[in-house]
């Protein structure tokens, strides 16, 4: 049998969603990568974990939910047993995705976690929301900062820091300024009435435009502690597989 760990924790996050196509909204990969990934599993082991006999939408066969709580009590001993390996060991290193407008909220964090809570080496990237969500679902990240919390899952480690508000910019009607998340999610019908539409997924790109074209679009205000109406929260997330006790250091280091 081939190594299928990665193959595995997707099952696992699949699993919660009725049937092919509505987990694929929610762990972070397109229907068709996510199609072969259960493929190969299939494969490797000699099951069927989709019943695919329904015409429109496969669903999960009871196969499919036993494997998916095999792995996951699997891992759970996994962490227990590591974690009383390492509660007392310095951590050696964190990868810490941010959206560009959380940057501030992002380098706080990095300091903090190397001058009270120990890190060794912290790499801090920054993405657009499509991507930071994906990278964090597909287990590339070990903490993020982001106004949305991915897909509909609750998550074991998730922190309010603060919030954000979008300011509207409406400068000109010549061009409209959006972020590729934006983009995705846009009406395409109201954007025909632009003649130009200026797509980036760098906030600083996008400011920059504004400022030196115009154009009409959002741009998010400077993030700050606390709670305000009509604002997107601040959130930091961790992954389910992050140490309990790195988690407890890092958010009683930021005092929430």
């Amino acid at each position: 049998m081939q190594q299928i760990y990665y193959e595995m924790s997707v099952l696992a996050k699949a699993i919660h969603f009725k049937n092919l196509s509505a987990a694929a909204l929610h762990v972070g990969l397109s229907q068709p990568q996510l199609s072969r990934i259960i493929a190969r599993i299939e494969d490797d082991l000699k099951i069927v974990l989709l019943d695919r006999s329904a015409k429109r939408k496969s669903g999960w066969t009871p196969v499919a939910f036993q494997l998916s709580e095999i792995f996951e009590k699997s891992i759970r001993r996994l962490e227990t047993e590591l974690q009383g390996i390492s509660n007392n060991q310095v951590v050696g290193e964190l990868h810490i995705g941010t959206l560009e407008g959380l940057s501030d909220f992002a380098l706080n964090t990095t300091r903090l976690c190397f001058e009270e809570v120990g890190v060794k080496k912290i790499t801090l990237d920054i993405f657009d929301l499509n991507e930071l969500e994906a990278n964090f679902m597909s287990g590339n990240l070990d903490l993020i900062f982001t106004s949305k919390s991915p897909g509909r899952q609750k998550f074991k480690y998730l922190a309010e820091l603060g919030f954000q508000k979008l300011e509207e910019i409406n400068s000109s009607k010549d061009f409209a300024v959006l972020s590729t998340f934006e983009y995705g999610r846009a009406n395409k019908k109201e954007l025909e009435s632009f003649p130009h539409l200026f797509v980036s997924n760098s906030l600083s790109i996008r400011r920059g435009w504004l400022e030196k074209n115009g154009g009409t679009g959002h741009l998010p205000t400077e993030a700050k502690r606390g709670r305000a109406k009509d604002a997107e929260p601040v959130l930091l997330i961790g992954s389910e597989l992050l140490n309990p006790v790195l988690w407890t250091n890092i958010t009683s280091a930021l005092d929430v």
